[in-house]
């Protein structure tokens, strides 16, 4: 009995380390973050694939994503096109003219692999900056059973059967499985902030380099047009004395 109860406890340790490398492995690896330029008539995409284990999770996955869009013009404003398109090319998501953001959400279906395209029309008259900031599998938190994982309660022996039981490693798994996922989306989110106030910095450093700018620039006019007058006013003064000297009109 003991040597059963041994195996069960070993299989269990065994499965509970795998279950906490995936974890770390999805918490040190998290949802794609690319930053890439689209020339005026161009499209690129990038792919996500969703197997069979996903759907097993209680909620139903999605697609879940995030892009920032900007150029580096001074005269004309990018914009792109973002779809998102399902394993057989089918269209589950447009958004057209998007200048600054977009924001996308959508229920997968079924395994495959899924894209995310940008198209840069040659309207747009310049190259658009893409920041993909996170393309990420996300679960609904609706629909779950309540009360999560069961916490195993009796004896020693009792909860050594119980745990190594396995309904209830299924359910840790798919627990594990569904906590990764959410925390790749909330590292997407934070990584978005990120980018945001990074932007925002940008901006501020920008303007303020512009400010100076001017201001130098406009002192600099302002000291020309007081040296100018400066010679002006004076070769005047000294043309005025020149001809009201009665010397000058004796040696003559």
């Amino acid at each position: 009995m003991r040597g059963r109860r041994g195996c069960s406890q070993a299989l269990v340790l065994k499965q509970a380390l795998v279950l906490f490398c995936t974890t770390l492995v999805c918490l040190t690896v998290p949802g794609a973050a690319v930053k890439i330029t689209i020339a005026p008539g161009r499209t690129d995409c990038f792919t996500e694939s969703v197997d069979a284990s996903h759907f097993q999770v209680p909620g139903g996955p999605r697609i879940d994503g995030r892009v920032l869009v900007s150029g580096n013009s001074q005269y004309y404003v990018p914009f792109v096109t973002v779809k998102v398109l399902g394993p057989q090319g089918n269209l589950l998501w447009n958004s057209e003219h998007v200048y600054n953001e977009a924001h996308f959400n959508v229920a997968a279906h079924g395994p495959g692999r899924y894209q995310v395209c940008f198209f840069n029309p040659y309207d747009s008259r310049t190259e658009a900056i893409i920041d993909l900031v996170y393309f990420t599998l996300a679960h609904l938190r609706s629909g779950s059973k309540p009360g999560g994982v069961v916490v195993p309660r009796g004896t020693e022996e009792d909860r050594g059967k119980e745990v190594a039981h396995a309904d209830h490693m299924q359910e840790v798994e798919k627990t594990v499985r569904g906590m990764t996922e959410f925390l790749q989306v909330i590292m997407g989110s934070q990584r978005y902030l990120q980018r945001k106030l990074d932007h925002h910095m940008a901006t501020m450093q920008s303007s303020n380099q512009r400010t100076l700018g001017y201001a130098l620039l406009e002192v600099a006019i302002l000291l020309s047009l007081v040296v100018f007058q400066i010679l002006a006013i004076t070769k005047f003064f000294e043309r005025v004395g020149g001809s009201s000297n009665p010397l000058s009109k004796l040696n003559v």
